[in-house]
């Protein structure tokens, strides 16, 4: 038995909208897309009519830190760095119990997917999503971080340790990778040992690369704040790195082929070239960054510079829902010269790809993972229907993940 549904308009892989097409799932995938005419219909098939409805494939969201949810409208203060933020961030969280850290990622998933969300990328320290993503209709990645307080235990982050944190995944819709949480977590050579791990196990790797100006500060300067943190306890175990934390990384290797490399604020134009050489992938926290007051990251560069570029929502402190429509809105606004449909390749098949999914994931298309949200909005006739969605107070009728329905309200 299949459901079939009609739809106004579907947006296909090649970017096109079919107007008044149809889409087939059966089972997990899709087996169908095109015109109602020609949509094969059994007796036993369910049929919906969603009206005027755009059916998009499933947003990704390529970067959350779930567990930082629990400290939701509490932002940085404008005279406080952003390590003793960072640092007094991670004590908030350590105040929490395992029960309540929980709970409110359980809230956060649920919001997410009520965006349209129906895969997330997690980057997790405690591992407390695991039991919680187990449970919820969600695909998701979870990224076992390496954060610089576990400097202290290099000696032990052997193969066996590392797979023993690593654990194996529950099911099939929930996989995971691995990184440092950013280049100056753990030393060199440590470093090495995960980007050994991810590509003996075939899974992504994943660290905040340039993300702050105080990290460009300690590797190009040896000073501030950021760089009296890291070498409190231990020595600096970088050497001379005027260039900066991203061009160290490139020039020791630390940045493997297809690597997921977060926020990228200050990157310059040839370390970009560079990571496109490396087929990598850059994740945009826009609204995050504008929060932070970080540098924006260079985003007509980047593209020019051929890199994959995807959209995440960071989570930590966001002062609004977890939506990837509203940080596509804040893009388009600051970019309108950019098409909307490529901006929502950003949020679907950049990360599909970036993740190794995209023969499966990221686009409506026959045989592929049927995970799809249908909106409805004010439209504009005479205007392009996605930039129309992107600047509208849109409706989620339907969410869809590994095809079953989730979220129904058409």
């Amino acid at each position: 038995m299949s459901i079939i549904y009609f739809a106004r308009w579907i947006l296909l892989e090649n970017g096109e909208i079919l107007q008044n097409g149809a889409l087939a799932v059966e089972g997990r995938t899709i087996s169908f897309i095109g015109s109602r005419s020609r949509a094969r219909k059994n007796a036993s098939d369910r049929i919906i009519n969603l009206g005027d409805t755009l059916l998009l494939p499933g947003m990704i969201n390529t970067h959350i830190h779930l567990e930082d949810t629990v400290l939701r409208g509490i932002s940085r203060s404008s005279d406080e760095t952003f390590a003793s933020w960072s640092a007094k961030k991670q004590t908030r969280i350590n105040q929490h119990s395992k029960e309540q850290i929980s709970s409110l990622i359980r809230l956060a998933v649920r919001e997410l997917v009520s965006n349209g969300v129906t895969t997330v990328v997690d980057s997790s320290r405690s591992g407390y999503s695991e039991d919680v993503l187990n449970d919820e209709p969600v695909r998701a990645w979870i990224i076992n971080e390496f954060h610089p307080q576990d400097a202290s235990l290099e000696g032990e982050l052997s193969t066996k340790f590392i797979e023993k944190r690593m654990g194996k995944a529950a099911r099939p819709q929930l996989k995971k990778g691995i990184g440092p949480y950013s280049l100056y977590s753990v030393s060199p050579e440590v470093q090495k040992r995960f980007l050994t791990y991810a590509a003996h196990e075939g899974i992504p790797w994943v660290a905040h690369v340039a993300e702050s100006a105080e990290e460009l500060q300690a590797f190009a300067e040896h000073e501030g704040d950021l760089f009296f943190q890291i070498t409190r306890k231990r020595p600096w175990p970088f050497g001379e790195t005027p260039l900066g934390s991203l061009y160290y990384a490139l020039e020791q290797k630390l940045i493997p082929s297809r690597g997921i490399c977060l926020h990228c604020n200050y990157a310059g134009a040839a370390e970009l070239s560079a990571l496109a050489s490396l087929d990598a992938t850059i994740v945009h926290c826009p609204g995050y960054s504008e929060l932070m007051n970080h540098k924006s990251l260079p985003i007509d560069v980047v593209l020019n510079r051929g890199v994959r570029l995807c959209i995440g929502t960071e989570g930590e402190c966001a002062p609004g829902s977890l939506s990837l429509f509203d940080e596509l809105y804040l893009l388009k606004q600051q970019y309108p010269h950019i098409p909307a449909v490529e901006m929502v390749r950003w949020v679907t098949q950049n990360p599909a790809d970036a993740l190794g999914v995209g023969d499966r994931l990221g686009s409506l298309s026959e045989g592929k993972f049927a995970d799809l949200i249908g909106v409805r909005f004010s439209w504009d006739e005479t205007a392009d229907i996605l930039d129309e969605m992107l600047f509208s107070d849109i409706e989620l009728v339907l969410i869809m993940i590994d095809g079953q329905e989730v979220i129904v309200n058409y």
